[in-house]
């Protein structure tokens, strides 16, 4: 049995963590299981949307410690764990479809980093969010630290870091860390019901608009508008832009083909 499970059915790919017993705690097994179907991804044409969730009672409880309080080599082993999951990072951040966080329980250490870390994130009522790293002295992984300082400036990055606090899906929602909170019953139920909406949507846009979004802070604005007017080009190039326009004129629903 694969510690992260790779479903994919009608456009959708589900990234589900599979380690209940340890709250999906990430071990070196997780982080290679994750880059391989991530590698996968990158290789199909059918997905529109994909979606990070973890079975059990919990998201992710973070890195798991009881594979550090045995090994002679701390250092090595975090390595062995970090290097296959900051892969796997990249590759789903530079896929030109939403991919999107379903988070509840425990989301802490790199689950807190990966939730923040999607391009959009639902979380059940009964979330907890902790950074957790100062806890067991060390710093932050899972590109937590670059999104975090993003989503909520430094100082209060800072705060959440230093102090170690857990904070409720309440507070992450209002500090922007994620998109939406729901009834921990219905979690299941509204993340079907949006991935089912972007699934059906303009795919290659959604792409465009990912990549703007992403990659807006690293260039001037000369430079960002330059990336806009490429994007729009690209985007009125394709087919999803003719079948939008006619739908406005025709006053009905559009019939994207995701190009």
């Amino acid at each position: 049995m694969e510690p992260v499970n790779l479903v994919v059915s009608d456009g959708v790919a589900r990234l589900i963590f599979d380690r209940p017993e340890a709250l999906n705690a990430v071990d070196v097994a997780t982080s290679e299981c994750l880059l391989a179907h991530c590698r996968a991804l990158q290789q199909r044409d059918d997905v529109r949307v994909v979606v990070l969730a973890g079975n059990g009672r919990a998201f992710m409880a973070g890195g798991d410690l009881a594979a550090f309080s045995t090994t002679e080599d701390p250092a090595g082993l975090a390595s062995a764990i970090i290097r296959p999951l900051h892969a796997a990072l990249e590759i789903l951040a530079a896929l030109p479809v939403p991919v999107i966080g379903s988070v509840h329980g425990a989301v802490a250490g790199a689950g807190f980093s990966l939730a923040v870390g999607c391009d959009l994130t639902l979380a059940a009522q009964d979330a907890r969010f902790c950074l957790a790293y100062l806890g067991i002295a060390t710093t932050i992984d899972g590109g937590g630290s670059w999104h975090l300082v993003r989503q909520v400036g430094l100082q209060r990055a800072m705060e959440l870091a230093y102090t170690n606090r857990s904070i409720s899906a309440d507070e992450a929602a209002a500090l922007g860390l994620i998109a939406r909170v729901v009834p921990t019953e219905r979690l299941a139920e509204e993340t079907d019901l949006l991935v089912a909406r972007l699934a059906a949507g303009p795919s290659f846009a959604y792409g465009g608009v990912k990549r703007l979004l992403r990659e807006a802070g690293n260039r001037d604005y000369a430079a960002q508008l330059a990336s806009e007017h490429d994007q729009f080009r690209a985007c009125a190039a394709g087919p999803d832009f003719r079948e939008g326009v006619a739908a406005f004129f025709e006053r009905r629903r559009p019939q994207f083909q995701g190009r």
